[in-house]
């Protein structure tokens, strides 16, 4: 009897540290894992293996095929945790057809999807409203993701962290909600999910963000990750804010250099525009969503919100600018030698005058690889500073 007693004791004190594992709030060795997991598909297309990339402990046990929009996903394992890491944007147009068909859609609904009714809930106010070409990407894959989480399930593992970069960081945030939604209907109610979306565009109307806030962002079971200087995270355009819409409409109408234009305009000019914009982004979205079915065939949707006023979601991690190298725009000035008696150089031999050297084009700050060594720098210094590539020469 004392020996039973002792391995139940034992069992108790060995349960907080199994569920310590996997526990909510913000975790930076997790963040960490998720934004290197996120580089995998970048590693395998230009290195065709993401092994230098991967975290020690974590093995891919699935990578998806291709569906729909050219969306993908991946899972891995580590102890009794389990990752879904879903690739962002690719450089077929059918998938930017997806990030441009922006009309909203109710957060509750059905669509039909290759002849089958897909019944999905993202939120439950009838109010709330998501982003078409996003609710599509998981309309496509649910069937499979379904099957992925029973397969986690009757491996034991029930804590599932769901993560992405760009499209596919907005794909995380829809698929959290939507997962959470059939827990105890089409998976089990034991699963547990944590998300990580990094340089992820907006998904939702405001109804949908403030009920996303109180499900998942108050409880601290989804983080956004955004690097200041990215643009992408303040898409799509949300034309009934109006200091969000001055920032994307001059971001969209002047390249990075003359971006400082935005400071000029005035609130009332800039909401002038808000019916045409609507009309133009209506517009926009209705040809895109005709050359999607071009190439994936026929899907029918709920009818449109009258709205584009997409807001950012809660717990959002800024992120400072990823460093740029110093690289000379005419490297010949080096053997100039009345040149390098005219340029003043500091103690590190850089020279002063920043015209001299490249600038990053606007698509810098996006690079999930720049957003890893981003959160080196910031959160693990010693490990940034052992990194034997501070940045990829092909993100140049």
């Amino acid at each position: 009897m004392l020996k039973k007693i002792s391995s139940l004791f034992a069992a108790l004190l060995l349960l907080p540290m199994l569920m310590q594992a996997f526990s909510p709030g913000f975790n930076k060795e997790e963040m960490r894992d998720m934004i290197a997991i996120c580089n995998s598909f970048t590693f395998i297309d230009l290195y065709k293996s993401d092994e230098a990339i991967i975290p020690k402990g974590y093995n891919k046990v699935y990578t998806s095929g291709v569906f729909g929009m050219d969306n993908r996903y991946q899972v891995y394992k580590n102890g009794n945790v389990a990752v879904i890491n879903f690739r962002g944007s690719t450089a077929k147009q059918v998938s930017w057809l997806e990030n441009i068909y922006a009309s909203m859609i109710p957060a509750k609904g059905t669509m039909v999807v290759e002849g089958e009714n897909f019944n999905y809930q993202f939120a439950a106010d009838t109010i709330a409203a998501v982003h078409s070409g996003y609710a599509l990407g998981v309309a496509f894959m649910h069937l499979d993701l379904i099957d992925r989480i029973r397969v986690l399930n009757s491996d034991g593992i029930y804590n599932i962290i769901i993560t992405g970069h760009s499209q596919g960081g907005a794909l995380a945030n829809l698929v959290t909600c939507w997962l959470n939604y059939i827990k105890g209907k089409d998976i089990s109610i034991k699963n547990n999910f944590k998300t990580y979306a990094f340089a992820a565009p907006m998904v939702g109307n405001k109804v949908f963000a403030d009920e996303y806030n109180r499900r998942y962002c108050q409880t601290e079971r989804s983080f956004n990750i955004v690097n200041i200087s990215d643009p992408i995270p303040t898409f799509p355009i949300s034309y009934n804010d109006s200091a969000s819409l001055k920032n994307s409409i001059w971001g969209m109408l002047f390249d990075r250099e003359s971006v400082s234009t935005k400071k000029v305009a005035t609130e009332q000019g800039i909401l002038m525009f808000e019916d045409k914009l609507g009309q133009m982004l209506r517009s926009v979205s209705e040809s895109a969503r005709k050359r999607i079915i071009k190439n994936v065939g026929d899907v029918e949707l709920p009818d449109y919100k009258k709205e584009f006023n997409y807001q950012p979601l809660c717990n959002r991690i800024e992120l400072q600018e990823a460093p740029y190298p110093k690289m000379l725009k005419d490297s010949t000035i080096l053997q100039n030698d009345s040149l390098m008696r005219v340029y003043k150089r500091d103690a590190s031999g850089n020279f002063t005058d920043a015209t001299l050297y490249k600038s990053p084009g606007w698509g810098w700050q996006h690079k999930p690889y720049n957003y890893y060594v981003t959160i080196l720098r910031t959160y693990f210094p010693s490990q940034y500073a052992a990194l034997p590539r501070k940045y990829l020469p092909e993100n140049l």
